[in-house]
């Protein structure tokens, strides 16, 4: 099974998705604010979707430039949002314990994002109502389930380069938002 390259933008902090087969990872794209706000927040133009490769946390492989990655959090009890110190780069979503095992790669730092596959979900679509609608969510959320009972199953949760090993410590220390910080990158999200 071949290996997905990645980098952030300037290139110091490189790795792979390791030995990635289709039934090992989800690509979707997501129009949340969260998603969307990470990226205005470091100085990126809203990108009104973000396409991500959602896979499992031990397929995950830093080889180069570790020590330039970072943790924000939109809020205190936020997800995970990793990115690279080096460019401000957006990289990785991930939930708060390893266990989860879920991991989102941000698929435009992929080497070849056509590798990925098509979209097959996306969620927070904007509809003209105000309200938002969601497609391919009962297959996406099936794998995330599958991955996650799999993982936790076999023992490979604990293979996460995200975590230290009790599996809830981040291995670098989240920096969450200030409402002033979170209030600026969300006004730079478009409303489509």
């Amino acid at each position: 099974m071949p290996d997905l390259g990645f980098a952030c933008r300037c290139g110091e902090l490189r790795g792979v998705v390791a030995e990635v087969s289709p039934a090992d990872y989800t690509h979707i794209a997501c129009h949340c604010a969260d998603c969307r706000s990470a990226y205005t927040h470091l100085g990126l133009a809203d990108p009104e979707k973000v396409e991500i490769l959602q896979t499992a946390q031990d397929r995950i492989r830093i080889t180069q430039g570790g020590e330039n990655l970072r943790i924000m959090r939109l809020s205190p009890k936020g997800a995970l949002r990793w990115y690279a110190t080096c460019c401000d780069t957006p990289l990785f979503f991930t939930p708060t314990k390893a266990r989860f095992v879920h991991v989102g790669v941000n698929a435009d730092r992929l080497d070849d994002a056509t590798e990925a596959g098509p979209v097959v979900a996306e969620a927070f679509i904007p509809a003209p109502d105000g309200k938002a609608t969601h497609k391919g969510m009962p297959k996406m959320v099936g794998k995330m389930l599958v991955r996650m009972a799999a993982k936790n199953l076999n023992g490979h949760w604990k293979d996460s380069p995200f975590f230290e090993a009790d599996g809830t410590t981040p291995t670098v220390t989240p920096k969450v938002l200030t409402r002033e910080e979170r209030a600026a990158a969300l006004m730079g999200v478009g409303r489509t």
